[in-house]
């Protein structure tokens, strides 16, 4: 993701000079890996208009394969699951709580991200927060397990939401948790995604839609 983002001209590799003489002379840039290598956003995405030339004729005629749009529906997913438990981790620690237990409903999340949006999830969370705290004050569960309870509890708000077909209302994304910059490069730059970003459920059809939209508009 990160490379394809340095393509279209949005950000660029910034190397500190700590790690520059092992980049420099490594045989295989490999062995220092990208963990050694920070990015620097070249482009605000607000700023439209500063967009380079190569980016807005890519985009503007853009005709995605299969390929693109695969890759481009991989990246919304990675990055929706990174939204949706970065929101798990702060609810959990807002309400006194280990936010480390969000990483055992990471598959969970994944599975409510299949049918919901970002937005629906993070209502999700909040239900299973509700239970969470529910279970706790009845009291005679172990504390090792609350993390289990809050990953079952999402689990089953997702599967009773999708059976029933609830009409899950968008929860707002906290001030406290803006979005991150490669992310709003994603959804603004690359795929034009905007507000559906995190409104609709990440899918081909989406970015179809979205892309299709943006092209009528220029």
């Amino acid at each position: 993701m990160l490379f394809s983002l340095q393509a279209l001209g949005m950000i660029e590799p910034d190397l500190s000079k700590a790690n520059a003489g092992d980049w420099l002379f490594a045989k295989d840039w490999g062995e220092n890996g990208l963990r050694t290598l920070a990015w620097r956003i070249c482009r605000a995405p607000s700023d439209g208009g500063r967009q380079t030339t190569r980016t807005v004729a890519l985009l503007n005629d853009l005709k995605p394969s299969e390929d693109a749009l695969d890759a481009l529906l991989s990246i919304w997913e990675d990055l929706a699951l990174a939204e949706v438990l970065q929101y798990a981790s702060w609810t959990l620690e807002s309400s006194g709580c280990n936010p480390r237990w969000a990483e055992r409903a990471i598959s969970n999340l994944q599975g409510a991200l299949k049918t919901f949006s970002v937005a629906q999830v993070m209502y999700l969370v909040q239900l299973a927060m509700r239970s969470l705290a529910s279970t706790h004050q009845r009291g005679g569960v172990w504390s090792s397990r609350l993390g289990d309870i809050f990953a079952d509890s999402l689990r089953y708000f997702s599967l009773r939401a999708k059976l029933e077909k609830w009409a899950i209302r968008d929860m707002a994304r906290p001030a406290q948790l803006p979005i991150s910059a490669i992310a709003a490069v994603f959804a603004r730059d690359v795929a034009r995604l905007n507000d559906d970003y995190v409104t609709r459920v990440p899918s081909k059809p989406a970015l179809l839609e979205a892309m299709s939209r943006e092209r009528g508009v220029h």
